[in-house]
């Protein structure tokens, strides 16, 4: 039995060749470089594909001398570390407030110690000095007894004993006397003192607060910072918790190295000559062991797509307008491509199955059925077939890109790693996978509507709702572990690079992509061998004045800066546009430089192209009946060669922001309208109708009444320099569906429905020879009883519009609407 020799590559340690988005999905391609191989079996395992990626479209192809003998697809679950991956900050900020008591003295602080010092020297002088008073105290104690002995001692001479307590009490009192008067100096300056000292000690504790406000705020500060990092951390930790995958799908390839001969020494291969690399003859025999492969692995994920986004600028004043078409990136899969080519396609073909093909048409076979049969009274409406076939048709549309629950595929296990806020932590993943889905919901309906059939009449689309809640809802499809059938052995591609391989056969291993055209297959894959300055820039001219805005050299600059080297114009920060190409039904855009796109729930915009309108029509319409308001609206050609899709617009008007819209799809050389608002220049009143009732009419007697409606324009704008503005203003008249109640069109006169419009309108309230410069009205009566004036109003005029009609009925009849 031979060695199986296995190797293990993961998925976001291989480079990302080329993202093709598409508006539902998106195609990944990854290469794998020099792939040792060794005589035998070898066996590639590639881990960590997102488990939002469709297991049937991915597939393997290559170059090298070796064979491809297996492919097996798995859903397992994912080995790696939430931790190892993404490491907490080892940076411990220390949260202990250092209390720096032991800083430089300052001037008041050595002030006071030196005041300290002084009343201490002071103070021990007083207890110095009381010390020689008691002394001095107790010395005339002993005198005074000395004295009162001598009494009892003979031969004592009276007067020099008191000669002697004389003297000896006389230098007692001077120098307790010296002592007092020393002792009150010193009290005087100690008291001195003592208020320096707190004077200055208050000065310390005011200096002290001060300087312990001014820390507590630096450590808020440094708090609040740290609070800023803790919860940033915690933000990145939840959006990479959110894309954080349970399953990864894992591929294994097995390949079957050559040894550089024509044809394989194993009786079960298939291989020849064109499935060998061609080897120089100087190569040693022995570099058997030394063998070599290339390897490209793409598939299509649901969890990634762009839509478009526009910003529209319009100027009334010279009747253009600038269009700034932006793609809006989205991934929502576990994998970061980086530093990857980025095309976006409009494709949206989709291959659901037997049901995509042409049903053919039963016969529609109708009888009549007897008066007491039963009978459907849809039968001449709708056939039967019809019925099955819309809603096979309606149940494939909802299952067409049935993703599994991303709760199920992405997350951590909250508990493992913060238990005390696990059950919050859950509840918040779960509501932003819920708006996830939603929007991917969400989207995906959208992107089906422009294909959807024309909707049944009401009653027939509650029947089909009724008869899809009765159907069970269709198995999910695949299990945790899923093998791709591989009924053949494919040999890979002896071509020099990617760029020449061609599309593979549907039965090719792994299946073949059907998202992208083959001539599209090719393109992106020529573009992504050759070398950015090798390759040819396209060009479109998106500009709807003409001419080409897209055309560059080959070193980037615009051929229009060959006639401004004169001068020095300050440089515009602007987005760089993206290369064009429309094959068949689909429109690519090269994105340009290499882009870095990272699972996020928040999209990323990158520029497509700016187009420029020429000639835009503004109209107003005034339904005063309903609003007294002139809303405006702009009709814009797409003379460009992009087809605009459908997306969310910001409409910005003579300078001025107005809102979001939503831009309609218009291919190119089509037409467009954009509603505007209100037209606050054009005021509008519409007051009460003036009715006239009498028994006489000028058609038919009976009851008989004149209504008269007024609609008044005024055109506030400065009359110097404007020109008139075009307005549509639509009233109507009842229309009578009993042949006893009559209406009839008194004033415009002469109008009739579907013939010619009639001039009318009074300027200014008066008739016309009193201003005839006020511009021009043309009345149109229409089917449904619609009136339509188009009018033409100069700047800071005035005009109405009278519309008057008579309602005849029987004497005692009422009116009411239908």
């Amino acid at each position: 039995m031979d060695t199986l020799h296995k190797q293990e590559v993961r998925v976001r340690d291989l480079p990302t060749r080329s993202v093709t988005l598409f508006p539902t999905r998106a195609q990944v391609v990854r290469d794998i470089k020099d792939v040792a191989l060794k005589p035998g079996s070898n066996e590639i395992t590639v881990v960590g594909i997102t488990p939002t990626a469709d297991e049937q479209s991915i597939k393997v192809e290559g170059t090298g001398s070796a064979i491809i003998t297996d492919i097996t697809v798995e859903l397992l679950p994912n080995r790696d570390i939430f931790q190892e991956i993404y490491p907490d900050s080892d940076d411990s900020e220390s949260e202990s407030d250092d209390d720096d008591d032991n800083e430089d003295e300052t001037k008041d602080k050595k002030e006071l110690d030196a005041v300290n010092n002084l009343l201490q020297t002071y103070r021990d002088k007083i207890y110095r000095e009381e010390d020689i008073q008691a002394s001095v105290q107790d010395r005339l104690k002993f005198l005074d007894a000395y004295g009162k002995s001598l009494d009892k001692k003979r031969g004592v001479e009276i007067d020099v004993g008191l000669a002697q307590y004389r003297d000896e009490r006389a230098k007692l009192y001077q120098e307790r006397a010296g002592s007092v008067v020393r002792v009150r100096e010193l009290q005087k300056e100690t008291s001195r003192l003592e208020r320096e000292y707190l004077r200055l000690q208050k000065l310390q504790t005011k200096e002290k607060e001060k300087a312990n406000k001014a820390k507590d705020k630096v450590q808020q500060r440094d708090r609040r910072r740290r609070d800023e990092r803790r919860k940033e951390k915690a933000r990145i930790r939840k959006e990479r918790e959110l894309f954080w995958p349970k399953l990864v799908y894992t591929v294994r390839i097995t390949l079957e190295g050559s040894n550089f001969t024509p044809t394989s020494s194993r009786r079960s291969s298939i291989a020849s000559a064109a499935d060998v690399k061609v080897v120089s003859e100087k190569a040693p025999a022995d570099n058997a062991a030394e063998l070599t492969c290339d390897l490209s692995i793409s598939y299509v994920t649901s969890s990634a797509f762009w839509s478009p986004s526009y910003d529209l600028a319009l100027s009334t004043t010279t009747n253009t307008a600038m269009l700034c078409f932006d793609a809006q990136l989205t991934n929502m899969t576990s994998e970061t491509w980086a530093n990857s080519k980025v095309i976006l396609s409009t494709s949206q073909a989709n291959f659901l199955g037997l049901q995509d093909e042409t049903p053919a048409l039963a016969p529609w076979r109708l009888r009549l059925a007897g008066r007491n049969a039963a009978w459907n009274p849809d039968d001449g409406v709708v056939s039967r077939e019809e019925h099955v076939q819309k809603q096979m048709w309606s149940a494939s549309q909802s299952t067409t890109h049935q993703q599994k629950p991303r709760a199920n595929l992405f997350g951590l296990d909250a508990s493992a790693f913060h238990p005390e806020t696990s059950n919050h932590s859950l509840q918040d993943y779960q509501m932003q996978l819920m708006l996830l889905e939603q929007q991917n919901k969400k989207r995906l309906m959208m992107a089906r509507q422009e294909q959807a059939p024309p909707p049944f009449q009401l009653h027939q689309m509650q029947q089909m709702q009724q008869m899809q809640q009765q159907q069970p809802p269709p198995p999910g499809r695949g299990g945790p572990q899923i093998s791709a059938p591989m009924p053949q052995i494919q040999a890979l591609s002896v071509e020099n690079s990617y760029g020449n391989t061609s599309a593979p056969a549907p039965n090719a291993v792994g299946g073949a992509s059907s998202f992208a055209p083959n001539s599209f297959a090719k393109k992106s894959k020529a573009g992504a061998s050759m070398p950015s300055s090798d390759k040819r820039r396209r060009s479109a001219s998106p500009g709807g004045g003409g001419g080409n805005r897209f055309a560059f050299d080959d070193d980037g600059s615009s051929e229009e800066d060959d006639g401004q080297t004169m001068l020095e114009p300050i440089p515009e920060v602007s987005f760089q546009d993206s290369a064009f190409e429309e094959t068949g039904l689909t429109a690519t855009y090269d994105l340009p430089n290499l882009k870095t796109l990272k699972p996020s729930s928040t999209q990323s915009k990158q520029r497509v192209a700016r187009i420029s309108f020429q000639n835009v029509v503004f109209s107003r319409t005034v339904v005063a009946k309903y609003k007294p308001a002139a809303f405006l609206k702009g009709r814009l050609r797409n003379t460009s060669k992009l087809t605009l899709l459908k997306g969310p617009t910001g409409l910005t008007l003579d300078g001025t922001f107005m809102g979001r819209s939503t831009l309609p799809r218009c291919s190119a050389g089509d037409t467009f309208k954009m509603p505007l608002g209100v037209d606050p220049a054009i005021k509008v009143a519409y007051p009460k109708p003036d009715i006239k009732r009498s028994t006489t009419g000028v058609f038919t007697k009976g009851d008989n009444s004149v209504y008269t409606r007024t609609i008044t324009l005024v055109n506030t704008r400065a009359s110097q320099g404007q020109k008139p503005v075009e307005i549509t203003v639509l009233d109507q008249v009842p229309v009578s569906e009993d042949e006893k109640l009559r209406i009839d069109v008194l004033y415009p006169r002469g109008m009739s429905v579907g013939g010619n419009g009639m001039l009318t309108g009074l300027a200014g309230g008066k008739e016309g020879p009193a201003d005839q410069n006020w511009g021009r009205a043309v009345a149109s009566l229409r089917k449904g009883g619609e009136v339509n004036w188009e009018v033409s109003l100069g700047a800071g005029k005035t005009v109405k519009l009278v519309l008057e009609y008579e309602m005849s009925l029987p004497t005692g009849e009422r009116v009411i609407q239908c």
